[in-house]
């Protein structure tokens, strides 16, 4: 073999050994960005949102969504929860991504008073729905996703959860994360990314 030819060889070798290294390197990368927790099954839920139309998780399905169970009267820790949700609805533009808020006071927020508090917060209605339904049906569905929610009586307030829920596209819980905890909503934040990434290029 000519000098030539060695050094241009050894050249293309170096080469497709570093290309290589950067694809193995980007897909462990990326395999560990995808590592989340199979927490199980989502409930199935039939519920109303502000716009008076049902919503299932099976309507969902295709679609990942990050939830949160608030409600309008809320002087708590609701507003904060809701303007954290405003947030990630504008940080993370994926149209595959959707955004659930279930109001556990059920009573008061009918569909309308739900979408006068989704144009508050400046809601993208078409990802982001705020939904209502029949109090049985909807702490039922605050324990199938094993979040507090319970009914105010003669001794104390509305109770509620105040953690964030991400589930995929198949429907499968895939990680809680606190509302009040920065580091949890940033980790939030990549995993919604990944899991929006992953409903797109599975289509």
């Amino acid at each position: 073999m000519k000098p030539a030819q060695k050094v241009l060889t050894t050249i293309l070798w170096a080469l497709t050994v570093l290309i290589m290294v950067s694809v193995i390197g980007a897909g462990l990368w990326r395999k560990g960005q995808r590592e989340l927790p199979d927490l199980g099954a989502a409930p199935a839920f039939e519920l109303t949102d502000q716009d008076d139309r049902p919503v299932t998780l099976a309507s969902l399905r295709g679609k990942p969504f990050v939830g949160n169970f608030v409600f309008t009267r809320c002087g708590g820790p609701c507003p904060m929860m809701t303007s954290k949700m405003a947030t990630l609805q504008k940080t993370l533009p994926a149209p595959d991504l959707q955004f659930l808020s279930i109001s556990v006071d059920p009573a008061t927020d009918t569909p309308a008073v739900l979408k006068a508090y989704a144009g508050k917060y400046g809601a993208d209605e078409s990802r982001w729905k705020f939904l209502t339904g029949a109090p049985d049906a909807v702490y039922a569905t605050a324990r199938g996703f094993f979040l507090t929610a319970l009914p105010a009586n003669d001794k104390n307030p509305i109770i509620h959860d105040e953690r964030f829920v991400l589930v995929d596209a198949t429907g499968k819980i895939r990680g809680y994360y606190h509302s009040n905890n920065e580091a949890e909503v940033a980790r939030l934040k990549q995993d919604a990314v990944v899991l929006a990434e992953d409903a797109a290029t599975s289509r």
